[in-house]
């Protein structure tokens, strides 16, 4: 299979800025716990931080508005 022709794989969902990432720095029980965790969903870490992001950042906005 020629370089044209091999499919295109990401974990990340489409429109996902992958050029930018965002550097998350953690203590290293938060780190070691993200890795069980993403492990166990069979995630990479970052997949599984962006999840953890998401529903905090639902959690605030939703804090926001009441």
């Amino acid at each position: 299979m020629s370089a044209a022709n091999k499919p295109v794989f990401t974990r990340a969902p489409s429109g996902v800025v992958v050029a930018k990432p965002v550097a998350l720095r953690l203590m290293q029980q938060e780190r070691d716990e993200l890795y069980e965790i993403a492990r166990k969903e069979n995630r990479s870490m970052s997949a599984q931080a962006r999840i953890f992001f998401l529903k905090g950042l639902e959690l605030y906005q939703s804090q926001q508005s009441a």
